[in-house]
């Protein structure tokens, strides 16, 4: 591996989050310690489960803490079948990992951990099957802005009779502060859910506070005991929109250099989390990695952010795209201009601060807009995932796994932006203009209902942005002829999805899982069914809820993999919760899918 800064930083971090082995502890605390942050698990295989755990001294101090761990296959620990010991201290800011093998497959267990009389919280787990499997059941869960709400969704998944992993897709936290203008404080400061430290998280001390605080939840530490999590990160996990080379959220004059930003949020992230670092020699950033449950499924999850994403199109960032001159009477007959005299006047009053002469507008330039993301140079996971994801597929189907699930980002179906005046009409839209409530997303929510009266794409931080990379992606799916479920996260919103290539043939199925808690389009306009919108408008789109907030169930079988949308009140508790729809998709004799179905 060639030593540049990113690797060296990369190592570096790495050799920080390595666990402290007993030997290296020559002297020990022996104060008083708690186990505030919960018990956590995951990246389970068939023989063995990461458990994971932060032991808090009572007494300040820079030694070392032993740490011992069992495993039982019953709840009071009468039959421990594996146990160990290990050591944490301030260096890894005091959290516990112990990688426990031995273990059977397909079997649940409980854990704990245990600091001299002091005992943790108690844990279930459970291993990967292996053979012939009849089911599969994993909750998809991403995107829980602290402030945004409650974590009932998590505290429905702890309550469910049956789960074998929690699938985590990004944005398990977010960077922001607690400024009455950051995202989620006009619900964090009404509900005294304000973020911890309260400014936009920077250094590693900062990423650390913002996990102790998402794991003292009581809602996540309920979901973290009762199964295993599965986890990627997305983009809040460093900061907002971060891409290979930065961040839309990251100012390096005010904030210093984005890789030292980076690795310490990375740092943080493998300290706190339930999940195996990666192997020497692999990249710091390379979170993708696979999981075999029996012959029924490979659950295949992908790194999209920080290995090799090229800088994303910001639809609200001056100069990020080409723009033209319309004539623009009405939305619906509007045309661009050729005339160089009327562009030249309308250019003029826009350098000079003031509106385009009606009724010239300034929009976006589709062919020229088009074709910038289409640019095949673009790159969402690189070429070695690329290559990795296609070898990953073609593995599980010469297993003869009936399904392939990608636990993905960012949702990969093609989405036009939905236009409210081909849907609704001038006047309507108008008088939806004229009662959005006053506050901050205001001038953002008008800006985007004009800018998505063209044709242009909804989300091109998505797949979207991205398109022949992600028909490369396609092909991998074509040419292992298996049968590839997307689970998308990101978006703050519930997607049923029909996936089909650039020639229209179908090649997989997406379940677009919405927040947790985080804020979506349709929030700031709760009188109007946006989803609907986007299913009139997409052919792609089967179904679409872009106000309900939850997780997604998903429930496998060799006959079929089912999606239940679950839509938990945020807002309150005791809290509301219930199915939302239910999709069906069935496997396919070639490349793709079967139909899908509502059930």
């Amino acid at each position: 591996m060639k030593i540049d800064r990113r690797n060296a930083l990369s190592l570096l971090a790495l050799t920080g989050a390595a666990p402290l082995a007993i030997g290296e502890a020559k002297a020990a605390y022996t104060g008083h310690v708690i186990f505030e942050h919960g018990v956590a698990s995951g990246d389970p295989l068939q023989d063995r489960v990461v458990l994971w755990t932060r032991v808090t001294p009572v007494e300040a101090g820079t030694l070392a803490i032993p740490v011992e761990w069992e495993v039982a296959q019953d709840s009071a620990f009468r039959t421990i079948v594996a146990h160990g010991r290990t050591a944490t201290n301030v260096d890894r800011d005091f959290t516990v990992k112990a990688d426990a093998g031995g273990l059977k497959s397909a079997q649940e267990y409980f854990y704990r951990f245990r600091v001299g009389k002091t005992l943790s919280p108690v844990g279930r787990t459970r291993t990967l099957p292996s053979g012939p499997v009849k089911d599969i059941v994993l909750a998809f869960v991403t995107c829980a802005l602290y402030p945004g709400g409650f974590f009932n969704a998590y505290d429905d998944i702890a309550k469910l009779e049956r789960l074998d992993a929690v699938v985590e897709l990004g944005d398990y936290y977010y960077e922001y502060g607690a400024k009455p203008e950051d995202y989620g404080m006009s619900i964090g400061q009404k509900i005294g859910r304000v973020p911890d430290p309260p400014h936009d998280i920077v250094t590693l001390a900062d990423y650390r506070t913002r996990h102790a605080l998402y794991k003292r939840d009581a809602d996540l530490q309920a979901a973290h005991a009762r199964a295993p999590w599965i986890c990627v990160w997305d983009d809040h996990e460093t900061a907002n929109d971060s891409w290979a080379g930065g961040a839309e959220n990251n100012n390096e004059k005010t904030e210093g250099p984005w890789i030292e930003r980076e690795q310490a949020a990375l740092k943080a992230y493998y300290e706190w989390m339930p999940i195996r670092e990666p192997e020497p020699g692999r990249a710091f950033e390379a979170i993708n990695r696979s999981f075999q449950f029996g012959d029924l499924a490979s659950l295949i999850m992908v790194e999209s952010r920080l290995v090799a994403r090229s800088h994303q199109i910001e639809y609200d960032k001056p100069g990020d795209i080409p723009l033209t001159v319309y004539d623009s009477n009405d939305p619906d007959t509007r045309k661009v201009v050729g005339d160089p005299a009327v562009i030249a006047k309308v250019w003029d009053a826009v350098k000079a601060g003031q509106q385009p002469p009606a009724p010239y507008v300034l929009g976006p330039d589709v062919p020229k807009l088009d074709a910038i993301l289409n640019d095949p140079e673009r790159l969402m996971l690189g070429p070695r995932q690329e290559e990795w994801l296609r070898l990953e597929i073609a593995k599980s189907v010469s297993l003869k796994s009936t399904w392939q699930i990608l636990g993905n980002q960012v949702v990969m179906a093609r989405t036009v932006a939905p236009s409210l005046y081909r849907a609704l009409g001038k006047e309507k839209v108008q008088a939806i203009i004229a009662n959005l409530p006053a506050g901050p997303f205001r001038e953002r929510v008008i800006a985007g209902i004009e800018l998505f009266s063209y044709p242009i794409a909804f989300d091109p931080d998505g797949w979207d942005g991205y398109t022949a990379a992600r028909e490369r992606v396609y092909d991998a799916f074509k040419a292992s002829n298996g049968n590839v479920v997307v689970m998308s996260g990101d978006s703050h919103a519930f997607w049923v999805n029909d996936l089909h290539d650039a020639s229209g043939q179908r090649v997989a199925a997406e379940f677009g899982v919405s927040s947790v808690t985080s804020p979506s389009v349709g929030d700031f306009m709760p009188n109007l069914d946006l989803g609907k919108v986007f299913m009139d408008q997409n052919k792609e789109v089967v179904f679409c809820d872009q106000n309900r907030k939850g997780y997604t169930m998903v429930t496998i079988t060799p006959e079929n993999v089912k999606g239940e949308l679950i839509a938990v009140d945020h807002l309150k508790k005791p809290y509301e919760r219930g199915v939302l729809a239910t999709y069906r998709v069935t496997p396919a004799d070639g490349p793709g899918v079967g139909e899908i179905t509502k059930v």
